[in-house]
């Protein structure tokens, strides 16, 4: 990060601007991947087309630069290009979320008209593994085919890779594949269990010293920014700088941390995000509210995500089990090092 960009980020954060915020336009998704967050892809009760353009408008006016349109599959919305068009009217950096499967070239036309940046989901390189793991026969064939209509039309495209337990190996293959069409690729190790905390996402987790081993040493947390190691400073951009809306209109502090108790149905998002209890709470925490993490000699290394403390083991200011295990390997790794 640059540092004019990183001073913007924390003068967001700081002030609660929110410069990042995610739109969820549908929780419908033709693929059912094993590792998804979103517990229920049935909501039904989604907001209008009209109140989504309201809603755009809203963000403009609070100062959001970065606007990520998701689901679910957003191409499912036969609104989307509606919502997409008025989004970069309104001089957003626009991002669509997919898996790319429904992405033909007239799909690809309108993204290279907008100027967007498409990012898309891509799991592994074998055809049989991809179809199985999103449970739909021919997916692959479909993914390679809407990022191939991306590429020809300039689109940007980001090819997104979780690594999980079957495809970690293949990190660098996917890399090359994607650089050989003019695709950047961003590799993760975040995999988290479903937001209502149920576990069979976790199943797909690479143990930390498995990845340390393929990867050449520890992975890093979640921290994208030193500050959070002050006392002062927020703990993560959620409810800070960073908003998700679901499909429902609920706005949450990020799209992986439940709990929400205001609805842009009901009320503006001006109203929602500044009024929010649940979102002033999570937006006040600071490293002295994480009661044993704040005293810990790891938390500047441990890279503890409160959502994944909260899902997965139940307290939103306690520790993280998976930081703890990522934080002792390191400490192992550096005393390997020290000893040689």
């Amino acid at each position: 990060m640059s540092g004019q960009l990183e001073r913007v980020y924390r003068g967001a954060a700081a002030r609660a601007v929110p410069i990042e915020v995610m739109v969820e336009l549908t929780h419908h998704c033709n693929f059912r991947c094993g590792h998804c967050y979103i517990p229920d892809f049935s909501t039904p009760d989604r907001l209008s087309t009209s109140r989504t353009l309201e809603l755009l408008e809203e963000l403009a006016e609070m100062g959001t630069l970065v606007l990520a349109l998701s689901g679910g599959e957003l191409f499912l919305r036969r609104d989307w290009w509606t919502i997409a068009r008025r989004a970069r009217e309104l001089d957003f950096d626009l991002h669509l979320f997919s898996n790319g499967s429904l992405i033909g070239d007239p799909e690809a036309a309108r993204l290279a008209e907008l100027d967007a940046t498409a990012q898309i989901s891509l799991y592994t390189l074998d055809a049989a593994r991809f179809d199985a793991f999103v449970r739909r026969a021919g997916a692959f064939e479909r993914v390679v085919a809407g990022i191939g209509h991306l590429r020809a039309r300039g689109v940007r495209t980001v090819l997104k890779v979780p690594l999980m337990t079957f495809n970690y190996r293949e990190a660098e293959a996917i890399a090359r594949w994607g650089g050989e069409r003019g695709c950047e690729v961003r590799t993760s190790p975040f995999v988290t269990a479903r937001k209502d905390g149920e576990r069979s996402p976790l199943a797909f987790r690479v143990a930390q010293e498995e990845l340390a081993r393929e990867l050449g040493g520890p992975v890093l947390g979640c921290y994208d920014d030193d500050r959070v190691l002050e006392a002062d400073a927020p703990l993560c951009a959620a409810a800070t700088r960073y908003a998700c809306i679901t499909s429902s209109g609920d706005v949450m502090a990020c799209n992986i941390l439940p709990g929400a108790d205001g609805n842009v149905r009901e009320r503006s998002f001006r109203e929602v995000w500044e009024g929010s209890p649940w979102l002033n709470r999570v937006r006040a925490l600071r490293r002295r509210d994480l009661g044993a993490c704040d005293t810990c000699a790891r938390y500047s290394y441990c890279g503890r995500c409160t959502a994944q403390a909260l899902v997965e083991d139940g307290d939103l200011t306690g520790p993280s089990s998976h930081a703890r295990e990522r934080a002792e390997l390191i400490e192992r790794s550096a005393a390997v090092e020290r000893a040689s």
